[in-house]
């Protein structure tokens, strides 16, 4: 069977693939997507749906790190591990505490910042594209605290969101409850940053641009891609549907993209961190922006079919099974936050996150390889990070001077100097 070419072959239709698509058919290149569910049906599917410009820290901090005992016995904690993914976890672990150093975390704190300063207008010109506009809006998000002590503690970030150009605000109960006036009044304060958005359907921003991508000469392939190798000059991706043959190829395939890439002698310390929401049709309380809960650390997100509660940091197996108490915990959580939820006809979802102990996405070439990109590994944020990381590697493809540094996204950070077993 003859390959079908490109100019460019994807292999992932999450949101970053999707992305990237569509803004490297805006510079005139003709793209394939390839994907083995289809657009938008994994974590791109069921997130937060929160563009959060302020995500600039790393989730797990080294006081999370001291906490994990107790984390570990509380079943409605926000960070668990499964227990037969520990042994595996262990290199990563590792890993990560060295990214909690002072001046490592200074680092990757101003990398997340490069990428999010521009996190939402990097998608205006998508979604003018793919006539979606409809599905972003821009109205400001909270950080809801229960305590004084951890409005204090929020309160504490606000400098280093300042300093990174990110606007953000301490504001009382009676101001946050004049925003939203669905929260207790049970609460401490909150911390306002006016300038993140929402998604009010990832599913269907995904299928719009899939849609677009099609509409304008691109293609979107479902079929799983089995391999990529070099051929001819050029690059070949062989799929259960078939060969697809293109100057560059990008693997975007979230989780997965270290099996796609382990021929090339890439280290990729990529962890399974799983997420989970509560999707409830019928909330009985309104929003008007993502509020996240501070204290157990979810969102709550009023979108076209409800109010989704998203969330939540479990380290497992891809493959393992969901477990259902993970995503009807949010439920009880949430009702300390908004009284008179109520869960009728909800919904259970549960999503793999790809994720670098150092927080940090992959987004760059492979080392030695011309034509073979990837991006991947956004953790929490990849829908909030797609458009900026879309057009800081079409930048790249397209052998453009970048508008920030690349370098801390490259994979060869993980393989300077001697590391432990990495690939999990």
């Amino acid at each position: 069977m003859k390959n079908q070419a490109s100019d460019v072959v994807i292999i992932g239709a999450g949101i970053v693939g999707l992305t990237l698509a569509v803004r490297l058919h805006l510079e005139g290149k003709t793209v394939c997507l390839i994907d083995a569910v289809g657009p938008a049906s994994g974590a791109s599917y069921g997130n937060a749906g929160f563009l959060s410009r302020g995500s600039i820290f790393p989730p797990v901090s080294r006081s999370d790190l001291w906490r994990l005992p107790k984390y570990l016995l509380d079943p409605a904690s926000p960070l668990t591990i499964r227990p037969a993914y520990l042994p595996d976890l262990v290199p990563w672990g590792m890993r990560l505490i060295a990214a909690t150093r002072p001046k490592r975390l200074e680092q990757i704190i101003a990398a997340l910042a490069s990428l999010s300063r521009d996190a939402i207008s990097s998608y205006a010109p998508l979604l003018s594209a793919a006539a979606a506009e409809e599905l972003v809006d821009v109205r400001g998000s909270l950080i809801v605290c229960r305590t004084s002590v951890t409005l204090d503690q929020k309160t504490r970030l606000i400098p280093g969101w300042r300093e990174n150009g990110i606007a953000a605000f301490r504001i009382d109960r009676a101001k946050a409850r004049e925003l939203e006036p669905a929260l207790s009044d049970d609460i401490a304060g909150a911390i306002y940053l006016p300038d993140n958005g929402r998604c009010i359907s990832p599913g269907a921003l995904g299928r719009r641009f899939a849609a677009y991508l099609e509409a304008n000469g691109g293609r979107m392939v479902i079929a799983k891609a089995n391999s990529v190798s070099s051929y001819k000059g050029s690059w070949l991706v062989q799929t259960s549907g078939g060969n697809f043959e293109a100057p560059q190829v990008v693997v975007a395939a979230g989780r997965w993209s270290d099996e796609l890439l382990a021929p090339f002698d890439v280290t990729i310390p990529l962890a399974s961190e799983r997420g989970y929401h509560l999707m409830l049709p019928e909330a009985g309380v309104e929003l008007s922006r993502p509020c996240v809960m501070a204290e157990p650390f979810f969102a709550a997100t009023p979108m076209i079919d409800g109010l989704r509660l998203a969330g939540t940091v479990e380290f497992a197996h891809a493959n393992a099974p969901m477990n259902p108490k993970r995503a009807d915990n949010l439920f009880d959580l949430a009702r300390r936050y908004l009284p008179g939820l109520s869960r009728e006809g909800a919904t259970r979802w549960m999503g793999v996150r790809p994720s670098f102990p150092d927080a940090l996405p992959a987004i760059g070439e492979v080392s030695g390889k011309a034509g073979l990109f990837y991006s991947f590994g956004h953790q929490h944020v990849g829908l909030t990070l797609a458009a900026s990381s879309a057009k800081l590697l079409a930048e790249l493809m397209l052998n453009r001077r970048p508008g920030i540094d690349p370098a801390p996204f490259d994979l060869d950070r993980f393989s300077r100097g001697r590391q432990p077993k990495d690939i999990i």
